[in-house]
């Protein structure tokens, strides 16, 4: 039967000559009132010419039969007049229309003529397809009974110029382009991802969005901030080589050991700011101002003392570090100690070894007397040897002078 109704339309469009026709093909489902026959769905098949001042003058036929679980087979001819009107910024063609017919219908019912209005939208797929949905009210004169419809379809407009083959084919192809096989709201014609999961976000082309650009879908995306540029694993986060929590972009330390605790920029925890990570750290306790071994344990303190001019003899501003170290061997008595003096480079040579010896014998004196063991203390001079800076400055050579405790157990 819908072949029947097709090509009968298809004849009636072929003899038309004019410009700016519509096909259409579209179904609905009538209820009816005060009437014996059954509510009921049926086939609209339609051909529109186009008039001026936005008119468009519609020929259709519908028809419904057993088949389509009516009890009645009906078949209908109508004449409607439409006027549509233009939106600014939509796309959505509203539409209003009025017309008369004719409806032959089989069983204990009475062939009579009908009137109906209506009104509908249309939204144009392309230049040539629209679909269109209507609602329709159907006045039966003889059998004194009204019809209430809803009517869905697509139209395809044309000039009368084409042949109806090839209007028919275009129609065919233009349906089929049409066609969103996965359902992500961008037709195949467009699609350049045709196979995007079901219910997943897509952009204008159809493909999956990656807000952050990292190569990861959002919707599998855990990480969807991923900063640009930045390697991550399957889940979109940012790979983290040694697993310690911090990313390799920020990572300033990206081989720290496995369980080891770090720091905001990936680096192992050092507590005592000694140089020796905790995790290595023999002596986490370690006080400011010592120098430690791989161990992270004291093996030498720069005593910050200062002497008067040419003179063995300590300043008052001294003490405070003297007993400070004083206070740390007492707490550590594991610790034997050897208070080492240097001097700089000016003078001779003899006087300066001289000169460091009595100013480290100062300091060993000191510490005896805050209480530290005399047994654990010894006291060398080293003269000009072993410098620390260069002696052709006078900030070199301040450095140079120098008294530094020697730890050893």
């Amino acid at each position: 039967m819908k072949k029947l109704i097709f090509g009968l339309s298809i004849t009636a469009a072929s003899l038309l000559a004019s410009n700016q026709y519509e096909i259409g093909l579209g179904a609905g489902r009538h209820a009816v009132s005060n009437s014996p026959i059954e509510n009921y769905n049926f086939l609209n098949v339609r051909i529109g010419k186009y008039l001026e001042k936005n008119h468009i003058v519609r020929f259709e036929l519908e028809k419904s039969e057993k088949l389509l679980n009516n009890t009645e087979n009906l078949s209908r001819a109508l004449v409607n007049v439409e006027h549509y009107f233009t939106l600014k910024d939509s796309k959505l063609i509203p539409y209003a229309y009025v017309g008369v017919g004719y409806q032959w219908v089989t069983g204990p019912y009475n062939n009579n003529e009908i009137a109906d209005l209506g009104v509908g939208v249309k939204y144009p797929f392309n230049e040539n397809i629209k679909t269109f949905i209507e609602l329709r009210g159907l006045r039966d004169f003889s059998n004194n009974d009204n019809h209430y419809g809803l009517i869905i379809g697509l139209t395809y407009g044309f000039d009368a110029a084409e042949t109806t083959d090839s209007a028919v084919e275009k129609v065919k192809e233009e349906v089929k382009k049409s066609v969103d096989s996965d359902g992500d709201g961008v037709i195949d014609a467009m699609d350049k991802c045709p196979n995007t999961p079901k219910g997943v976000k897509v952009d204008e082309k159809g493909c999956q969005i990656d807000s952050d650009g990292d190569g990861v879908y959002d919707n599998v995306d855990k990480c969807p901030n991923t900063p640009a540029g930045v390697s991550v694993d399957v889940n979109g986060c940012a790979v983290d080589t040694d697993n310690d929590g911090v990313a390799d972009y920020k990572d300033k330390c990206p081989k720290t050991p496995a369980n080891v605790k770090v720091d905001e920029n990936g680096c192992p925890l050092d507590s005592d700011n000694d140089g020796v990570a905790d995790y290595l750290d023999k002596c986490p306790d370690t006080k400011e101002g010592f120098n430690v071994n791989e161990y992270g344990c004291p093996v030498a303190y720069k005593l910050h003392v200062n002497f008067e001019y040419n003179s063995a003899t300590l300043t008052a501003d001294s003490y405070q570090d003297i007993k400070k170290f004083a206070e740390f061997l007492k707490a550590n008595p594991k610790y034997k100690v050897e208070i080492q003096g240097y001097t700089d480079s000016k003078g001779s040579a003899n006087y300066n070894q001289k000169l460091s010896e009595k100013r480290a014998k100062a300091v060993y004196e000191a510490l005896i007397n805050e209480g530290v063991d005399k047994n654990r203390l010894t006291y060398k001079g080293y003269g000009e040897a072993n410098p620390i800076a260069s002696n052709d400055t006078e900030e070199g050579r301040a450095k140079n002078r120098r008294v530094v405790a020697k730890l050893y157990f």
